[in-house]
């Protein structure tokens, strides 16, 4: 529910209708002051009488969202979310590229593809611990804390943010102790509610990957839901995590000759619906390396924020995903000829807003 304030409207008026929701209905509320004060209902508003409300002195109208995903709808918050990490800004008028192996293997490999990512002009390093696989049997990291270690040597290496992959909820801690930057949350969790409600007690930035087989209004309610600060009565148990990325790759379907099915339309329509940052994955959505820099010029085209993909230094030899990793010349490329797309198209084909800075770490 979004509650719209009379122009002129005072702020002990806002202040009363802010109380009269948390006291009549348990609720809390989020305001936006620009023009006039817009005041957002957090949690499940279908309770709220809405006639009560609109009664109160100060308030213009009252509109019910129709969309669950209030939080990373752009019906409520006009402006694009950049979200700032170390030197990094993702979204808005940027595009950053997110690089480095799909799994850490040994430390070699790892620091040698990582200063790859780097030399390819990459922003974000990827330093994945632990990895979520098509079969349980597939390498899927070393031990955490060695992963960890290794994570801490990339980043060491390469003086670059790292963002790693967060499976299980026990190692939360030792991630966030060991200086991941951002933690991703991969397509296999991507509705995995107790992960979503535990994440949004941090302000730790968050990638969130689409799932395989979520629709967008699926994919936009987990993100929302890490943002909310509820828990699972829907009562608000914290300010939430409003560092929220988004990262499309595709659903399965009956087409086999590629890894998964990309939709590029839906690049322009989740920038429409949400003001959330939104990376595309080449990699894992072709799942070859031949078609990876067209997918990736592909999806820029279309208005992502970013690419997140594998790059490695020993395809060949990999223990993960080999097949769709590119080299360094290949990364370079696959960069700089995103970045004269991205400059050339930027503002084309969709409607966006202002950019507003919400996180800084």
């Amino acid at each position: 529910m979004i509650i719209h304030m009379a122009e002129g409207a005072t702020p002990d008026q806002t202040q009363a209708v802010i109380d009269r929701i948390a006291n009549d209905y348990a609720l809390r509320c989020e305001t936006i002051v620009s023009a006039t004060t817009v005041i957002g209902v957090k949690g499940i508003a279908a309770i709220v009488d809405e006639g009560r409300i609109a009664e109160l002195p100060g308030v213009e109208r009252v509109i019910r969202i129709t969309e669950k995903y209030k939080d990373a709808s752009r019906n409520f918050h006009h402006e694009d979310t950049v979200i700032r990490v170390g030197n990094v800004s993702i979204g808005g008028d940027n595009l950053t590229v997110f690089g480095g192996p799909c799994a850490i293997e040994t430390e070699k490999l790892a620091v040698d593809s990582a200063m790859m990512a780097k030399n390819a002009g990459c922003d974000v390093l990827r330093a994945f611990v632990d990895k979520s696989r098509t079969s349980p049997y597939d390498f899927r990291g070393l031990p955490i804390e060695k992963g960890l270690d290794i994570a801490a040597a990339m980043k060491a290496a390469t003086g670059m943010p790292t963002v790693g992959e967060l499976i299980d909820l026990r190692h939360l801690d030792a991630f966030l102790k060991a200086g991941i930057d951002i933690i991703q949350v991969g397509a296999r969790s991507a509705q995995y509610s107790p992960l979503l409600e535990e994440l949004s007690r941090i302000d730790t930035p968050i990638v969130l990957k689409h799932g395989f087989g979520n629709d967008l209004n699926e994919w936009l309610c987990a993100a929302a839901y890490i943002m909310s600060g509820l828990d699972r009565q829907g009562r608000s148990v914290g300010q939430g995590n409003k560092n929220v990325i988004l990262c499309y790759r595709g659903i399965r379907s009956f087409e086999s000759e590629t890894r998964f099915a990309a939709d590029i339309s839906m690049i322009p329509l989740v920038r429409q619906k949400s003001h959330l940052p939104l990376l595309a994955d080449p990699s894992h959505s072709s799942g070859d390396k031949k078609l990876v820099e067209r997918v990736a010029y592909g999806f820029v085209a279309a208005g992502s924020n970013g690419l997140e993909f594998d790059i490695h230094s020993n395809p060949a030899e990999a223990l993960c995903d080999g097949k769709q990793a590119v080299g360094e010349v290949e990364a370079s490329r696959i960069v700089g000829n995103c970045r004269q797309i991205h400059g050339s198209l930027q503002g084309i084909g969709y409607e966006t807003g202002k950019s507003q800075l919400v996180a800084v770490r």
